[in-house]
């Protein structure tokens, strides 16, 4: 066991369970099952959580069909109201929290990857939605992360910038390797990269890259050695990187080498098999530790947003094709 592993699993020891506050559910018979890779921030004192995906219909497991949505719900506090909808229906999109508002970008459209970015308001319990300038490719699934005012997607097709106000999203560098998934962090001038997997080689690598001064740098390795595919990072208040939930890095591997005869057996497990991370780990730009664990954070693609009193995590995938309906709130 390595000095920095040791490390983290001495603070392992001393992390509980967080406190933790559920939700009420949202009131709707599509999202009652959850969705997972939805759009998910804060707007002042205002949880917003809009689009995703599921199953409602069928289950995965018996060739049930995806369906993504386009609602937008926000949580007052008190209640759950439906908000208004999104221009398109949209998961796995990027979400950044700008002052009042939320910039939504990119996506997947109901089987197409899109490169639209919206800007979403709130105004007087209703979402007021503004167009903005397309990002130059479509993206999905991608990294993202900000800096001030400075907006970062990480992506297969490379790292695109854009400053708050101005929204025109210039190409800043290709990744090392094309990412599925990765959980990428600005600080003081540099971009940090995790994967994610790899879709030409189907390696799912535990390796960190930084992006400092125009070259890319080897970072701190994914704690544990594992993945941070299906993971949601944020940033703190306290300008420290939070990442939730994710998939088994061995587990998720073998599964991109299974074959059709397969698919039936891998989809029937229960959730605990596929052994999805329950640890919540924080990166303060030069080393990892565990900030607590929690079983509930056993989800891929769950939506996350940082609110001055605690960490809100929305839905995600108990295993592959079921989702949770829980929202709930972790006082970090």
């Amino acid at each position: 066991m390595s000095w920095a592993w040791l490390v983290l699993a001495v603070l392992a020891l001393s992390c509980n369970t967080q406190p933790m506050k559920v939700l009420k559910p949202i009131p709707d018979a599509a999202y009652a099952k959850g969705v997972s890779a939805p759009f998910c921030g804060r707007i002042q004192d205002v949880l917003v959580v809009a689009g995703g995906a599921n199953f409602p219909d069928q289950p995965l497991l018996e060739g049930g069909a995806k369906r993504v949505y386009a609602d937008i719900w926000a949580y007052t506090g008190r209640q759950w109201l439906r908000a208004g909808s999104l221009p398109d229906s949209t998961a796995y999109g990027a979400t950044f929290t700008l002052g009042d508002s939320l910039i939504l970008a990119g996506g997947n459209v109901n089987g197409i990857t899109t490169d639209h970015v919206y800007q979403l308001y709130l105004h007087n319990g209703r979402a007021v939605i503004k167009k903005l300038p397309s990002l130059p490719v479509p993206m999905e699934q991608c990294g993202w992360t900000q800096d001030g005012e400075t907006l970062f997607l990480a992506g297969q097709e490379g790292v695109f910038r854009c400053e708050a106000g101005e929204y025109h999203w210039e190409k800043v560098a290709d990744l090392p390797e094309p990412l599925v998934q990765p959980v990428a962090y600005a600080r003081g001038g540099k971009l940090f990269v995790w994967g994610g997997f790899n879709p030409e080689t189907l390696e799912v690598s535990p390796r960190g890259w930084c992006l400092s001064e125009g070259a890319w740098l080897e970072a701190p390795a994914i704690p544990d050695d594992g993945t941070f595919v299906g993971a949601t990072g944020a940033t703190l208040k306290d300008g420290r990187l939070v990442v939730v939930g994710g998939v088994n890095r061995d587990i998720f591997a073998k599964a991109l080498h299974n074959t059709p005869e397969d698919r039936i057996p891998y989809l029937s497990h229960e959730p605990e098999w596929y052994q999805f991370r329950q640890n919540i780990y924080v990166f303060d730009g030069e080393r990892w530790a565990i900030a607590a664990w929690a079983a509930e954070c056993a989800l891929a693609g769950p939506g996350v947003a940082v609110f001055p009193d605690g960490l809100y995590v929305a839905g995600g995938e108990l295993k592959p094709g079921v989702r949770s309906a829980k929202i709930f709130k972790l006082s970090l």
